[in-house]
């Protein structure tokens, strides 16, 4: 059963819904992705499915389609965009060619809860641009998707504090809802332009339009985590593009005073030991707090979530330092140019 019965009445006093897919060569996720949609808590009637091929060539938007969806409608993007990159094209195209009122951003990996709808288009207010709420990660290894779940609650977590200190921040839009008439307003992403981090743009784009963004501790949408440690790195320096000065000093800090008490106890021992064990006590207090509202208080490996961010966070900023490019879908980018370089590389996903 593609469809589970809506637990509220259907309503001609629900907002119009577009949920907007991108995917690039997702064959083998797509129908799943699309199941747990047609699956929500909401009148589905009030629902538009628009799925934005962005240049797949492994059949997904035929996948899609043969599940015989009246509400879906599929577009497709067949070349790049010059001043974006193929995944804001895929966007931009996809909210303004949106029915809906409310447009609420869904990964073709991902797995959506069954009141993601209504709880993101119930909490879209009057002046509102966007909603956003958590995303965690599941699958193998369990120790990586363990790791990037508490690296994406704490990301999470600043992001909603440096909003409540009137500091412009990014959203994550595997969970997002967007006012469309506010995402029109600012000119969206044709406006915005190239941006290595269109999570940080879009929340800046807002902000700077006196649009709010609105934080929610949930519900929290469901991705597939990496694979290996390298993948995890690509997907966590690409995150730290999203994140926004103060943040990333945040971790910087973070990694460096770890680095600098494990090797100052190593080298001189002593009162360096025990600076080094409160430092790491004091650490893992503040993220055992900072995560437990999301529900992330059973996860046995916060002890573990420093250490690691020691070696995967300062590689991911290494690699930032002297990498000035990044991929999407196949083609890579570059911050100085404002269309994409004719060297091909495989997608990062998250």
């Amino acid at each position: 059963m593609l469809r589970r019965e809506s637990s509220t009445p259907p309503s001609t006093m629900e907002p119009q819904i577009t949920v907007l897919i991108t995917a690039h060569n997702e064959a083998e996720r797509i129908e799943s992705c699309l199941e747990a949609i047609m699956s929500q808590d909401y009148p589905m009637e009030r629902v538009e499915i628009l799925l934005v091929d962005d240049r797949s060539d492994d059949g997904t938007a035929e996948r899609a389609q043969r599940l015989g969806l009246s509400n879906l409608r599929v577009l497709r993007l067949d070349a790049p965009v010059a001043n974006m990159t193929t995944r804001q094209a895929a966007l931009d195209m996809g909210v303004r060619e949106a029915r809906g009122e409310i447009v609420l951003f869904a990964d073709a990996a991902g797995r959506v809860p069954f009141e993601w709808i209504r709880e993101l288009a119930g909490h879209m207010g009057y002046r509102d641009g966007a909603v956003t709420g958590p995303v965690i990660f599941a699958g193998r290894p369990r120790f990586l998707a363990r790791f990037q779940t508490i690296d994406s609650l704490l990301i999470y977590n600043l992001y909603s504090w440096s909003y409540r200190r009137r500091s412009a921040c990014g959203v994550f839009a595997a969970n997002l809802a967007v006012n469309r008439q506010a995402y029109l307003d600012i000119g969206g992403f044709e406006k915005i332009g190239l941006a290595g981090a269109p999570d940080l743009a879009l929340g800046e784009a807002l902000n700077k339009g006196n649009w709010s963004v609105r934080y929610l501790l949930s519900p929290a949408v469901q991705n597939l985590c990496a694979s290996t440690l390298r993948d995890l790195v690509g997907r966590r320096a690409r995150r730290s593009r999203s994140m926004t000065k103060m943040i990333n000093f945040i971790f910087i800090a973070m990694i460096v005073s770890n680095w600098l008490l494990v090797l100052s106890a190593l080298w001189m021992q002593g009162i360096w030991i025990s600076l080094l064990v409160l430092r790491y006590a004091l650490g893992l207090v503040w993220i055992a707090g900072s995560i437990e509202k999301y529900g992330a208080h059973r996860l046995s490996s916060i002890w573990l979530y420093e250490p690691v961010l020691s070696f995967i966070g300062a590689w991911s900023y290494l690699r930032l330092l002297t990498n000035s490019s990044w991929s999407w879908g196949g083609i890579t980018y570059r911050q100085s140019s404002s269309s994409p370089s004719d060297d091909p590389a495989s997608s990062v996903r998250g």
